[in-house]
């Protein structure tokens, strides 16, 4: 669609839903795009206002971008725009690190290092000598895990580059950033239609899941070793899981705080032991980055408990879960920040462990490569996906080992 008639489309809407406000849906599945903040301003230039409050002139037509930040590149492979980018930041280029983040695996042209030259170190670490120097030079900049300040001076340091910021969310709590993250990007790349269809999918989803186990006992549950700013051992948990949430289960974790330097949620040693006891522990599953951490550890923290920690011997090895097994591999949460669709294929499979009879007609595996195909439908890898994300681990879904 031509971005003048999307923005003719959504002004119409604005002025709509503006003489209906009595009945806006302020849920949190509502469409929480900011259209109002979108302004024609020439034939060739539109201000949009980011997710910091910052209005900024982009063209109408973006061909050409560069994604700084966590999770900021993902975002514009689910809107099938990675054509656009003309750089990248290193961690692309690590094949080793592509594994646990589908977006990668969907776009291996990535770790061309001629074709998609350096912009700086991951995390936001941007170089701004290296973005001046782009043979093609980027439009707009999205840029994730920052403030107004920062997007300022990142454009500031790159001779003007108009910075987008976004609030990258995720599909519990923060759901409405998401959604306006994606919405936001999608209307700077001309692609909102599409915008609304990832959306919808997430959304659908998540429904149908929780439809299946609505009403169903309650079961408890703890999630383990899940990666932030790196892998992490088996105490290292997600107080918001979504997946927990999803299939209506209890997370024993809940009310676990921040930790450390690296800013993850880590539980006390003692506390699976606790639990054992009181609520009592029905499945653990462990975030399979929790390999990476038992084979190298990780060098910022003082952790010491990985998969090994469950064997004959281990310090958590008399856990009930442990002598009856009830222990499972899920695909990685955080790589990168968060993998959406890690995490909707991660319910799936939950869901079918927990309550075998209302998921009986889903296959797991199927339904992650299902998931993936959908996310990533228009870049160059869009199938078999599943398969690349659990080939490095040598672990899928499926129950851990303890020996």
């Amino acid at each position: 669609m031509n971005k003048k008639i999307t923005i003719l489309v959504l002004t119409l809407i604005l002025i709509t839903t503006s003489a209906l406000s009595g009945c806006v849906d302020n849920s949190p599945e509502s469409n929480s795009a900011n259209t109002e903040d979108i302004q024609i301003i020439s034939d060739d230039m539109l201000t949009v206002t980011d997710a910091y409050g910052r209005t900024v002139s982009i063209p109408k037509d973006v061909e050409r971008t560069i994604c700084v930040g966590a999770g900021c590149l993902r975002y514009l492979c689910y809107l099938g725009e990675q054509d656009t980018v003309v750089g990248v930041e290193d961690i692309e280029q690590r094949e080793e690190d592509a594994h646990p983040r589908p977006y990668r695996l969907a776009n291996p042209q990535f770790g061309d290092k001629q074709k998609y030259p350096y912009i700086g170190a991951f995390r936001g670490n941007y170089d701004a000598e290296s973005i001046i120097s782009l043979e093609t030079a980027p439009q707009v900049i999205f840029l994730t895990y920052s403030t107004a300040e920062g997007a300022d001076k990142l454009s500031n340091d790159v001779g003007g580059i108009p910075v987008v910021g976004i609030e990258y969310g995720d599909t519990a709590k923060d759901f409405n950033d998401m959604k306006e993250a994606i919405h936001l990007m999608g209307t700077v790349m001309d692609r909102s239609e599409r915008a609304e269809d990832v959306i919808r999918f997430i959304e659908d989803e998540i429904k149908e899941i929780g439809s299946r186990t609505q009403g169903e006992d309650a079961v408890n549950l703890y999630i383990g070793g899940t990666a932030y700013r790196g892998s992490h051992g088996i105490l290292s948990t997600q107080p918001d899981y979504p997946p927990f949430w999803y299939v209506n289960a209890k997370n024993i974790a809940s009310g676990t705080l921040k930790t450390g330097d690296w800013e993850g949620y880590q539980v006390g040693d003692d506390a699976l032991l606790q639990w054992d006891m009181d609520p009592g522990i029905d499945y653990v599953f462990l975030d399979l980055s929790i390999y990476d951490f038992s084979e190298t550890g990780n060098p910022n923290t003082n952790e010491k408990y990985g998969v090994e920690s469950l064997c004959e011997g281990g310090v958590y090895s008399g856990l009930e879960v442990a002598q009856d097994k009830q222990i499972y591999g899920v695909l990685p949460y955080n790589w990168y920040t968060t993998n959406h669709g890690n995490v909707l294929a991660n319910a799936w499979y939950i869901g079918k462990q927990i309550y075998p009879e209302k998921f009986s007609d889903v296959y797991p595996e199927d339904k992650a490569n299902e998931i993936y195909g959908f996310l990533y439908s228009g870049c160059p890898v869009n199938e078999n996906i599943y398969e690349g994300v659990t080939e490095s681990f040598g672990h899928g879904f499926g129950p851990i080992e303890l020996v």
